[in-house]
C-alpha cells in the first residue's frame, strides 16, 4: 500500500471529524455574531425609547415655559383686578362688574389647571410663598401667613408665580390650628 493510505489523516473518518469541527466553529461564531446583533439591536431599541422620553420631557418644559412667559404678562392684570374690587366696594354696580370679570379671568386659568397658591391661615412655605415682611399676630400662629399682597398661581405641582406675603412673627400668640380664609 501506498503511504498516502496509511496516513491517518487521510482516512475518512478523521476528515469527517475535521469538517464537523469547522461545522461547530462556524456555529460558535454564527452564534456569537448574532447575540452581538441581537445586543446592537436592543440598545438601539432602548436608545429610541429614550430618546421619545426625553424629546417628550424637552416639549413639555417648552410648552410649560411658553405658558409660563405668557401667564407673567397676564397676572399683573390679574393683581389689578383684585385692587380694583377691593376699590369698588362702595360702588355695587362698579363691584358687580368688576367681580364679573375677575371670575370669568380665574375661570379661564382654572380650566388651563392654573389655580392660586394656598395663603392666608396656611403655614408659609418658602417653595409656593416670598415673604415680604414678618409681623407679630394675635391671630396667627408664629410662620403662618397673614396678609397676600400678590396671588400666586402653580399648574401642578410647577409654580408659576409665588406669592408674595407678610408672616406671623415669632411673637404671635395665635392658635397654630386656626386657618384663616383662604385666598
Amino acid at each position: 500500500m501506498s503511504q498516502a493510505s496509511n496516513d491517518p489523516d487521510q482516512s475518512p473518518d478523521h476528515s469527517a471529524a475535521g469538517m464537523a469541527l469547522l461545522d461547530a466553529e462556524k456555529l460558535a461564531l454564527a452564534e456569537q455574531e448574532v447575540a452581538s446583533l441581537k445586543d446592537k439591536w436592543l440598545r438601539a431599541v432602548a436608545d429610541h425609547e429614550n430618546f421619545k422620553k426625553r424629546t417628550r420631557r424637552e416639549i413639555d418644559d417648552a410648552v410649560f415655559r411658553a405658558r409660563q412667559d405668557l401667564l407673567s404678562s397676564f397676572f399683573p392684570t390679574a393683581d389689578n383686578l383684585d385692587r380694583a374690587l377691593e376699590l369698588a366696594r362702595g360702588n355695587e354696580q362698579l363691584f358687580k362688574g368688576i367681580e364679573m370679570v375677575a371670575h370669568e379671568f380665574r375661570g379661564a386659568l382654572a380650566r388651563h389647571g392654573i389655580e392660586p397658591v394656598p395663603t392666608v391661615g396656611h403655614p408659609f412655605d418658602p417653595a409656593l410663598h416670598e415673604a415680604l415682611s414678618q409681623v407679630d399676630s394675635a391671630d396667627h400662629a408664629p410662620g403662618t401667613v397673614t396678609f397676600e399682597f400678590e396671588r400666586g398661581y402653580r399648574q401642578g405641582d410647577r409654580l408659576l408665580r409665588p406669592a408674595r406675603v407678610v408672616i406671623a412673627g415669632p411673637g404671635s400668640t395665635g392658635s397654630p390650628g386656626k386657618a384663616g380664609p383662604a385666598a
